[in-house]
């Protein structure tokens, strides 16, 4: 069983006896007396996976060593809001690099490159976090976060810093925000992301680099600067 706070800015998880979860160093709240960790990188290949990921280098596996069932509460180290998803042997999951919290010890952590175009221009990069096995996945952004689940032929204009993840059957690719006149006066950049179903799309309303900005303005207004 999963709860969330009102704001799901945390997770509550509950773990069957000798049921475990992996999560991201620093992400513990608070749990059950009988729940115990261990702390692991998961071999050097993993190692060199959540580097190039962004993710730290040590992981720890929550393992519920009692005979009753036990709750533990994880949360982001930076404010941000937490989506479940559910991969399966049909039903990869493709994320942003970062945006992994904790997921099943069945969901296999992999790295996937996008050397086109889209992965040049579109403002994600080039190296994507690829979810694949059976079990929950959750993942953090920015603000709130929208789950849409695109029917085979529909589509989204998306700005390509609010991508959060999608399924792997969800086709991405990089399209003009408009003429010249409304991508240079817009507001809205030169590139928009194009995600076409079927899937899962997830998005974030506020990008690291628009939260950034607000943060550097905040700091020039609160010396005095502009």
């Amino acid at each position: 069983m999963t709860t969330y706070t009102d704001n799901n800015k945390s997770v509550e998880i509950t773990l069957q006896p000798g049921e475990s979860i992996y999560a991201e160093a620093g992400a513990f709240c608070y749990s059950d007396g009988f729940i115990e960790a261990k702390t692991t990188t998961g071999g050097v290949m993993s190692a060199v996976k959540k580097l190039v990921t962004k993710e730290k280098l040590f992981q720890v596996l929550w393992i519920n060593n009692g005979s009753k069932p036990g709750r533990i509460a994880l949360a982001s180290p930076f404010e941000s809001t937490i989506e479940e998803v559910e991969v399966s042997a049909n039903y990869s999951l493709i994320a942003q690099r970062g945006a992994w919290l904790a997921s099943d010890p069945t969901v296999r952590l992999d790295v996937t490159m996008n050397l086109g175009l889209s992965g040049f221009l579109g403002g994600e990069g080039i190296i994507f976090q690829k979810f694949t096995g059976k079990g929950r996945v959750f993942i953090t952004a920015g603000g709130d976060l929208k789950a849409i689940n695109l029917n085979a032929g529909e589509s989204l204009n998306v700005d390509t810093g609010c991508i959060v993840g999608f399924a792997e059957s969800v086709k991405y690719e990089i399209k003009s925000a408009g003429g010249i006149f409304t991508s240079i006066f817009g507001g809205e950049g030169l590139i928009l992301a194009k995600l076409s179903g079927p899937g899962i799309v997830i998005l974030q309303t506020h990008p690291e680099n628009a939260i950034n900005k607000v943060a550097s303005g905040s700091a020039q207004r609160s010396s005095g600067g502009f």
